[in-house]
């Protein structure tokens, strides 16, 4: 994203280009003798959800070929396991392109988070606990009566329900903008800002303390790595879009937000 077209674009129009990030997804399958005759399921992936929201198509399209239980499924890509729980865009760096996954039912990788008979559930848990986490980190030990006074429980699992669903509007960041409370970042002279930084396949959780009206995405990455990077050559994804180590924290943290709280941000 250019950063001189940061102003003349509208809160609104970001999250819409970063919520209709997407690919195509055709999953193929392993572990079976004869393949010739499994047609791969094919469906259009958002870059910003889970892949576990994807299991129940997954595993129904592909059980006819396989006796083994849901809870042995998983995938990978480039040989590398997906995690269920992190967005695509962390695990997958494509976008309008047809990209190939593989679904296993064998040799479950020990560093793959195991799923029960009810995924579903489990994504829901681990969204709020990521929900939990990032407030946690923004709000220290007032998190739970920012949440809990804000939005009712009702609408925390209509929050879940319509990531889901990829059904963003209206009410998704009505309740969301809520929890979050952007006005603050007109009048609070600190603010801390749940980081999620990968890289080398590496996560590193942090806060970052936004002081400076000024400070850009250098001031979150070089106190942490120090002089270990080349700077000049870095390759930099924030929920899928490539920015600029110039990029304003205070526009990051008012527009580059995920659903689940945290602001993800790719190193390669």
């Amino acid at each position: 994203m250019e950063n001189q077209l940061q102003e003349e674009i509208s809160l609104e129009d970001i999250r819409k280009q970063i919520n209709e990030q997407s690919f195509l997804g055709k999953f193929i399958i392993q572990d079976v003798d004869d393949k010739t005759q499994i047609i791969p399921f094919v469906c259009i992936i958002y870059n910003n959800k889970y892949p576990g929201f994807y299991f129940e198509s997954i595993y129904n399209h592909f059980i006819r070929f396989s006796n083994k239980v849901r809870s042995s499924l998983w995938l990978s890509y480039n040989d590398q396991p997906i995690q269920w729980h992190l967005p695509f865009f962390v695990q997958i760096d494509k976008i309008n392109e047809e990209v190939e996954i593989v679904v296993h039912f064998k040799k479950r990788p020990e560093n793959v988070l195991p799923i029960s008979e009810n995924i579903q559930v489990d994504i829901k848990n681990r969204y709020f606990w990521n929900l939990k986490q990032a407030c946690m980190i923004r709000y220290g030990h007032k998190w739970e009566k920012q949440i809990f006074q804000t939005i009712t429980i009702e609408q925390q699992y209509k929050m879940f329900q319509n990531y889901s669903d990829h059904n963003y509007r209206p009410q998704f960041y009505e309740f969301f903008d809520k929890i979050w409370d952007l006005n603050t970042l007109k009048k609070e002279q600190q603010i801390s800002i749940p980081i999620r930084i990968f890289i080398d396949g590496n996560m590193i959780q942090r806060s970052h303390v936004l002081k400076d009206v000024k400070e850009t995405l250098l001031n979150i990455i070089q106190p942490i790595f120090e002089d270990s990077l080349n700077y000049n050559e870095l390759n930099i994804n924030v929920l899928g879009l490539q920015i600029n180590l110039d990029f304003p924290v205070r526009l990051l943290v008012s527009t580059f937000i995920n659903p689940d709280g945290f602001c993800y941000i790719i190193i390669k």
